[in-house]
């Protein structure tokens, strides 16, 4: 999108700031600090019983996205089974041996509900995330250990918050080895990325507005390896909710032994194609090699696709930092296309007829 005389809406402050009617770049550019916040958050619950066999978490989108990272990032240190439930039905390995954490930002997502007054019926022991609603009201009735959080802003502009917490519990669950110093080290590289990206920054000099453009009119696919995989369901997530754009992710190797193929058809789509390869230093040596021969295959089909460096030294702060990049990425995007990033009118429209077909139910 252009301006008159042909500026960018992405150097545009003002502009920026009308179009962002709910203030989502400013909750990106507090990821950091609720990241921090949330860590704080956890030392303070008082967790049930010993340390659990295995944990169950219920949650959907950015909740679940928080537990996947979680879970991703320190995959070598989780000495305990971690699943992330998504939809209405508990599994039956789900006991009193398992930690539930119920993660819901309202506190009203009917799939974490329903799970939840399951698990209560099987007497697990449950912590519950939210800022409200429901969740916060069963967790108070029945003396549940409670994470609230700040209220506010989004689900998916509360990602910080929902991670750090999920990761403080499993670390008083005894379950995930960490410490206040890595959580507090992966601050200054969030801060870093933010620095380069925050609106202020020229698109000459913003790897964000600069993706963005990149973006524009095309079917994206993103791609990424090991830990990385969460972020890059974290960047289909926002390509969607925020640019209202449609996008897929998928993961290495898998994708070396599928997806590489289907790049060939329908060949109408490849000029409105994109794939997003994120990668990061810790990669295996051969999900980084077949990153790059996947984009040797792209370059012979003539489909256009770029590479993204996560930044820091952790596997925390790279994630993070690739979060921070997409997030922004999705906001310049929803400007290019001349939507408000906040709204999700269709995703309204459907918790509506939900609600509609439950009041018919009763009658």
């Amino acid at each position: 999108m252009t301006l008159q005389g042909g500026a960018s809406i992405l150097d545009d402050l003002a502009a920026m700031g009308r179009a962002d009617t709910e203030g989502m770049l400013g909750h990106i550019a507090g990821l950091a600090e609720q990241v921090a916040e949330g860590w704080r958050i956890s030392r303070e619950l008082e967790l049930p019983g010993a340390a659990p066999r295995s944990v169950a978490v219920l949650g959907m989108g950015a909740s679940a996205i928080a537990a996947e990272l979680v879970k991703a990032i320190w995959s070598d240190r989780i000495s305990a089974p971690v699943e992330i439930l998504r939809g209405y039905e508990l599994p039956a390995w789900v006991g009193p041996e398992t930690l539930v954490i119920a993660s819901s930002k309202s506190g009203n997502n009917e799939e974490t509900l329903r799970q939840l007054e399951t698990a209560l019926s099987r007497r697990c022991p449950v912590v519950g995330i939210a800022t409200g609603g429901t969740l916060r009201r069963v967790a108070e009735a029945a003396s549940l250990p409670l994470a609230a959080f700040p209220d506010g802003a989004s689900a998916r502009a509360s990602l910080g918050w929902s991670l750090a917490i999920v990761a403080g519990i499993l670390e008083r669950s005894g379950v995930l080895e960490l410490d206040q110093a890595e959580i507090e080290g992966s601050i200054p590289v969030v801060r870093e990325m933010t620095g380069r990206c925050e609106p202020g920054v020229s698109t000459a000099e913003n790897p964000a507005k600069q993706l963005a453009w990149s973006l524009v009119d095309r079917f994206v696919l993103i791609a990424a390896a090991g830990f990385m995989a969460p972020v890059a369901r974290r960047w289909k997530q926002q390509l969607n909710e925020n640019s209202k754009a449609i996008a897929v992710f998928d993961e290495l190797p898998e994708a070396t032994h599928n997806t590489v193929v289907g790049l060939e058809q329908p060949e109408s789509l490849r000029d409105h194609l994109a794939v997003v390869l994120i990668s990061s230093g810790s990669d295996h040596p051969r999900n980084a090699l077949r990153a790059q021969l996947l984009g040797d295959v792209m370059d012979t089909g003539l489909v256009w696709h770029t590479t993204v460096e996560a930044i820091g030294e952790s596997r925390l702060s790279q994630a993070l930092s690739a979060v921070v990049l997409g997030d922004y990425v999705s906001v310049y995007l929803a400007f290019m296309y001349a939507v408000d990033p906040s709204p999700v009118v269709a995703i309204e429209h459907i918790k509506d007829q939900l609600a509609l077909a439950d009041q018919a139910d009763s009658e």
